[in-house]
């Protein structure tokens, strides 16, 4: 995982999963935003349903998912929440807000991501750009649009 940009303490960081899938997601010292980038239209669903389970459990609270098949990473992440509670009735304080972003470009996911993602109590400092797969493209412009919306400090 590398900072892409920093602006006073908000964090933007890009982490790049290869399969098999197995580097783990990071801890971050509180609540973060992710912006999952699907690339890899060969993932299983039980890969997908890992890497939302353990998203959920590294406390992320909010996801936005674009590329292949966004919807499904939605869902995923939504069914790894409601998991988390036996009657699959968990608590609205640690809900998990999900949206995808299938007819968006990357430069409008990482806008909405910085400038739209707060919501109740949250105010988020630890953005993560997660690329399941991997597509040099596409990072090129991610990069470029963390840069270009998040201006150091």
């Amino acid at each position: 995982m590398k900072l892409v940009s920093q602006q006073g303490d908000r964090r933007f960081w890009f982490l790049r999963l290869e399969p098999p899938y197995d580097t783990p997601i990071p801890h971050f010292a509180s609540a973060f935003v992710t912006v999952l980038l699907a690339c890899d239209p060969t993932i299983t669903p039980n890969k997908q349903a890992e890497i939302s389970a353990e998203l959920v459990q590294r406390d992320c609270r909010y996801v936005l998912a674009w590329g292949h098949n966004a919807t499904s990473w939605d869902d995923s992440v939504d069914m790894a929440f409601i998991s988390t509670d036996a009657d699959f009735n968990p608590p609205s304080d640690r809900h998990v807000m999900t949206t995808w972003h299938d007819n968006d470009t990357i430069a409008d996911v990482i806008w909405f991501a910085i400038h739209n993602t707060n919501f109740n109590s949250h105010d988020f400092r630890d953005y993560l750009a997660l690329m399941i797969g991997t597509n040099p493209d596409i990072e090129s412009d991610v990069l470029q649009a963390i840069h270009d919306q998040l201006t150091p400090t």
